[in-house]
């Protein structure tokens, strides 16, 4: 009778070792007080020039929500969940919305879409194991980790990323439009990432073209009142862009670096913009963004560099890099970098951009941080507009992680 007791607590417990699960908050809030000086627009009207309370000067501001369940055998199932609140306006993740152009939107009907801050993170459902990992869902691309792996300021400010201004490619989302991140993420997307093997982890993401006659850019007006000749961005189910991003890294000691290529391509029927990167709306475009990176760290010391290539159609052909590095001493790091990019087309639209900051660490959770950035859209024109001069921001905040 105990043999038979022990055996069944024995394989009560196996069975408890074999379910088990794990669910974590984490996250990182950042904010500060920014100070942004942009030239005048052509009314003279310093549009730009600005003093506030803002968030994100030196990181993305993300509550995250990650979990993992263990399935036997050597298989795992992972999800993450990441929500970017506003915590300097308050406006949470209510988002906005927007109308179409078509007839419906014209009377206020049915062809509406809405998006919010919630959405705009990193988010997937996946299944890992010896085989390396299967994920799916809103996923970051190789190119993001390129971007980062060369980038002393991350994707922050003086980094040169973001939609204004960008000096890493032609074809960044919107600001607002959480369904058009290219580069970053894609919505729809599916990965494959390796597992590591003498220091190499390879990673292929690939979002599928939906390309439909009758809904794309100008005909994507589904309502029954809808007529296709104003066109209807808004509807759901549009053509979209298709996507390959495909990156082989290498970390092992002081040592990271990593190839990636991301190419997408729009379909005969031309795409939908809100779903598609708005600046890839020629039917029949393909776009290729290669880039190489890497850092190395020597002591106190980390040097960043990278160099890429952009071609789109023939309207885009660019070439750019940039170098940074970093010093820590003690409970202070410094931060400068700058970069560059070449436009090879008769546009001629070049642009640079330095940065420059310091962290100070109150604890292993918390720094204090100033940046500075000097960002200039298009160093050829010597027109004192916003889109062309340079714009300087200056950023002093506090990051906290948990």
């Amino acid at each position: 009778m105990i043999c038979k007791t022990v055996a069944a607590l024995a394989a009560l417990a196996a069975t408890s070792a074999f379910a088990q699960s794990t669910v974590s908050i984490s996250g990182l809030i950042d904010l500060g007080y920014g100070a942004v000086n942009a030239p005048a627009n052509a009314a003279g009207v310093q549009t730009g020039d600005v003093s506030r309370v803002a968030q994100n000067g030196s990181a993305t501001t993300a509550i995250l929500i990650t979990g993992s369940e263990d399935l036997g055998g050597g298989l795992k199932a992972n999800f993450r969940y990441e929500l970017n609140p506003d915590f300097a306006n308050g406006s949470g993740l209510t988002g906005g919305a927007g109308v179409g152009s078509g007839t419906a939107a014209a009377a206020g009907v049915a062809d509406t879409f809405s998006y919010g801050n919630g959405a705009a993170g990193y988010h997937f459902l996946g299944v890992s194991g010896g085989f390396g990992e299967v994920k799916f869902g809103r996923l970051n691309t190789g190119t993001l980790t390129a971007w980062v792996t060369g980038s002393v300021f991350g994707t922050a400010l003086g980094s040169g990323y973001g939609s204004s201004g960008n000096i890493f490619t032609r074809y960044s989302s919107a600001a607002g439009n959480y369904n058009n991140t290219a580069p970053t993420r894609f919505n729809g997307a599916l990965e494959y990432t390796s597992p590591k093997m003498n220091g190499l982890t390879a990673r292929v993401l690939y979002v599928p073209q939906v390309n439909k006659t009758g809904i794309g850019a100008e005909n994507a007006c589904l309502e029954a009142a809808c007529t296709t000749s104003g066109g209807n961005s808004a509807a759901p189910g549009a053509n979209r862009a298709g996507v390959t991003d495909f990156s082989l890294a290498y970390n092992a000691g002081p040592l990271n670096a990593i190839i990636a290529q991301q190419t997408i391509k729009v379909g005969s029927g031309d795409v939908n913009a809100l779903v598609s990167p708005s600046l890839l709306s020629t039917a029949s475009t393909t776009s290729k963004l290669t880039t190489m990176a890497a850092n190395y760290t020597m002591g106190a010391a980390t040097v960043y560099g990278a160099y890429w290539t952009e071609k789109q159609g023939t309207t885009v052909d660019v070439a750019g890099h940039m170098v940074g590095g970093k010093y820590t001493m003690g409970a202070v790091s410094l931060m400068a970098g700058i970069g560059n990019s070449n436009d090879k087309t008769s546009s001629n639209v070049d642009k640079k951009v330095l940065g420059v900051g310091a962290d100070y660490a109150l604890s292993k959770r918390s720094n204090l941080y100033i940046r500075h950035e000097n960002r200039d859209a298009d160093k050829n024109s010597s027109a004192d507009t916003a889109a062309a001069g340079a714009t300087k921001t200056t950023h002093v905040g506090i990051r906290h992680t948990f």
